[in-house]
């Protein structure tokens, strides 16, 4: 995968996380400060301007791009020693204010542009080394111009005007004991703590407004919740694009897992638990059926009446499904604006299992799911399970050439399933690859006219099918997904 964000990378933001209490006070930087702003794009987040305030005023005639050099730099002992780890291309340099927006005048800012596109080199402001608990972890860029003798070494922190509408807290559940666990001398208590970003609008009027619970996909796992906002392109949740759909705006609650929402109840050998999906009849089962039956034949055998009971699979129930029930819970208790009649859930990927997952165990608590790309396989799905959900609204997307994740064991049985059902308000869409929509990414962007490549648009991994959700273009017939949503 070309730089971006894999299946089971573990990357750490952790100059944002420094300064996470002061990431909302971003929306407008403080005026002293130099700053870092992050955006929010289809292959996850990417540094696209960098304002510095050199403390001196500098004429427009004397700001050159090709003078600029912009580096990672990873600060260790409390910053006063500094690693460069890559350097960022620079497009642009101008004269700005204090927000980046280019004035025509002497100023003591100045705004530097870092060259966008998918695979644009050191871009990305998640970390992929760990360093321990000897080093404070800090993460910055050094901006530096030798004509203007500018050596800007440390930033602020990031600046990302969606992400700031967000709330970041964090939630701890502890699993209630069993009596069997009670009866055992080795029981030790277990609890889960998961961060959360939440979103309320503003200005509803009093009114009640429905909610969004929105599951991440596996390379967003772990205790950093900016990795959710910024992986998935999450933030568009909130952007007025998907909020104008909804007369009074949706609120959003969108939790982190610590290890992945695959992680099921299950244990298996030496106490750890399974990942879904999962084969329970392959392979270990394929030699102990065997060895059964042929012991079989040396034992006589009470004869008992037969009754049919539906076989209920394996790895089925996602370990977190009583944490975010709990955290569910006290979200609505804290916020009774929220019309508990319109929740909604949906997520890619590992997030889309756990969707099926939340819409399997407790289908009560939810008005409508919209999957994606989802990773519950259709064989663990039984028949009862099919009958539920087809009473209820679906929507599911995926991309024909998923590699991760085979729509052909996942989305299309459980549709065609869904349907034979009698589902009467299931929708999905089904794309053939997964391209970039802006008309700004190409695949080959130095192809002549002549090349075969020319002026075709970047394409994504087929698992990426989450980008054609937020960016709002998913459909069926002329009616679009997020309106299909609202009105449910």
């Amino acid at each position: 995968m070309k730089k971006l964000i894999s299946v089971f990378s573990s990357f750490l933001f952790s100059f944002a996380l420094l300064y996470a209490n002061e990431f909302k006070s971003f929306l407008v930087p403080d005026l002293n400060e130099s700053v870092v702003y992050v955006g929010a794009y289809d292959w996850g987040a990417c540094i696209d301007k960098i304002v510095i305030n050199v403390g001196i005023m500098v004429s427009p005639s004397a700001v050159r791009a090709p003078d600029f050099k912009v580096n990672q730099i990873l600060y260790v002992k409390n910053g006063s020693l500094g690693m460069a780890k890559g350097e960022l291309s620079v497009v642009d340099a101008f004269c700005s204010d204090s927000t980046g927006s280019q004035i025509y005048e002497p100023s003591s800012y100045i705004t530097v542009l870092t060259d966008v596109y998918p695979e644009a080199e050191n871009s990305s402001p998640f970390v992929s080394l760990s360093l321990g608990d000897r080093f404070e972890k800090m993460y910055g860029y050094r901006v530096e111009n030798d004509e203007l003798d500018i050596s800007i070494k440390k930033m602020k922190g990031f600046v990302n005007s969606l992400a700031s509408c967000f709330e970041v807290d964090s939630f701890s559940y502890t699993y209630p004991a069993t009596e069997e666990d009670l009866a055992d001398p080795k029981y030790k208590e277990e609890s889960v703590t998961l961060p959360y970003a939440s979103f309320i609008p503003q200005d509803n009027s009093g009114k009640k407004i429905p909610l969004i619970l929105w599951f991440h996909g596996m390379g967003e796992s772990g205790d950093n919740i900016y990795k959710v906002l910024f992986g998935t392109k999450t933030t568009a949740l909130v952007d007025k694009g998907i909020q104008g759909y909804f007369s009074d705006g949706v609120a959003v609650l969108a939790p982190q897992c610590p290890s992945g929402w695959l992680q099921v109840k299950e244990k298996g050998a030496f106490g750890i638990r399974y990942w879904a999906p999962i084969d329970k009849e392959a392979p270990v089962n394929a030699v102990k059926k065997p060895v059964s039956k042929f012991l079989g034949k040396f034992f006589v055998k009470k004869e008992r009446e037969k009754v049919p009971i539906e076989k209920i699979p394996f790895a089925a129930v996602s370990y977190y499904t009583e944490p975010v029930s709990a955290l569910l819970d006290k979200f609505l208790g804290e916020n009774p604006q929220i019309d508990i009649n319109r929740i909604y859930v949906g997520g890619c990927s590992a997030g889309g299992y756990m969707t099926m997952n939340m819409m399997i165990q407790c289908p009560e608590r939810f008005a409508a799911a919209f999957p994606i790309c989802e990773y519950y396989l259709d064989s663990k799905i039984t028949d009862s399970q099919i009958r539920s959900l087809a009473k209820k609204p679906l929507w599911f997307t995926y991309a024909l050439n998923d590699g991760s994740v085979n729509p052909e064991k996942n989305s299309i049985p459980t549709i065609k399933r869904l349907l034979s059902a009698g589902a009467d308000n299931v929708h999905y869409s089904e794309f053939r690859n997964v391209v970039d929509l802006s008309g700004n990414y190409l695949m080959n962007r130095t192809a002549d006219r002549d090349d075969e490549d020319f002026g075709l648009p970047y394409e994504y991994e087929g698992h990426w099918s989450w980008i054609y959700v937020l960016n709002d273009v998913c459909n069926d017939g002329d009616l679009k997904m997020f309106e299909w949503l609202s009105n449910q």
